[in-house]
């Protein structure tokens, strides 16, 4: 049975008979479990990914440190269950995240993927804008992945090694269906095919429309890691889509992925 009196004696012992600095203390340790149990929710709802996840470990150890100076003792509690239970729960959960961060450290985080000039620019878009208007009308299905300034070798090596100078040609050929590296992504930085048949994380966002297949889930997936720009052309409706910046953009027309290639695309 519920003993109101000893939750009224252990109010009174934590705030040293209800002091002044005792109640803000008790207030303070209440709205950090609130907000505990607050940020726990945003992050299963949301998915938080890569460097973020380092940050916010970051900031537990940090309110952890001054839970410990003020003896907000609810909170520390609180904590000692979480890190208990929640250490295992966290690592499955985010296991390829921190393998994708833990990653990073050993391989350059940037690289010179500018073009050289403006026509060098104009010549891969041309040919991009080619292959997929080729690709669209079969309805033969693609992912092709532009490496911008994140270091994509992590994918690549773990693909088939292409290292071609970019062709319709080699593309359509590529994608074609039945041919091993057809269900995976091309990897181009700058006017060169580094692999084929790479493989990227999916995306772990709950709100991605359900008729988007695995194609559209992995180009939304490597956008959320890198700043990659990828053409997905879709198998079942021949439609064009982009995914940048964590964010896909829809039955895109030959001439508005023109635009978009044109923008996200930079010569020096």
């Amino acid at each position: 049975m519920f003993d109101f009196d000893l939750l009224v004696k252990k109010i009174s012992d934590y705030t040293n008979a209800y002091s002044a600095w005792g109640i803000i203390r008790l207030i303070f340790d209440l709205l950090l479990v609130f907000a505990f149990f607050f940020m726990l929710y945003r992050i299963l709802r949301t998915r938080a990914q890569g460097y973020r996840i380092f940050l916010l470990i970051f900031i537990i150890i940090f309110i952890y440190l001054a839970s410990l100076i003020f003896q907000f003792l609810v909170f520390l509690k609180l904590l000692e269950y979480v890190f208990f239970w929640g250490l295992g729960f966290f690592i499955i959960v985010y296991h390829q995240e921190i393998r994708h961060t833990l990653d990073q450290f050993f391989t350059p985080s940037k690289v010179n993927a500018g073009y050289s000039s403006k026509q060098e620019k104009m010549t891969i878009i041309n040919i991009l804008l080619n292959t997929v208007d080729f690709l669209s009308k079969r309805k033969m299905g693609a992912l092709i992945t532009i490496e911008r300034e994140d270091n994509l070798n992590i994918y690549i090596e773990k693909a088939i090694e292409i290292k071609s100078v970019v062709t319709q040609e080699l593309l359509t050929t590529i994608f074609t269906p039945g041919t091993a590296c057809h269900d995976g992504a091309v990897v181009i930085r700058k006017s060169t095919i580094m692999c084929a048949g790479a493989y990227f994380p999916s995306t772990d966002k709950y709100d991605v429309p359900k008729f988007l297949g695995t194609r559209h889930r992995a180009a939304i997936g490597i956008s959320e890691r890198t700043d990659a720009l990828t053409i997905v052309v879709s198998e079942e409706s021949g439609n064009i889509s982009v995914a940048v910046d964590g964010v896909i953009h829809l039955k895109l027309t030959n001439e508005t992925l023109s635009e978009m290639l044109d923008i996200h695309l930079y010569n020096k």
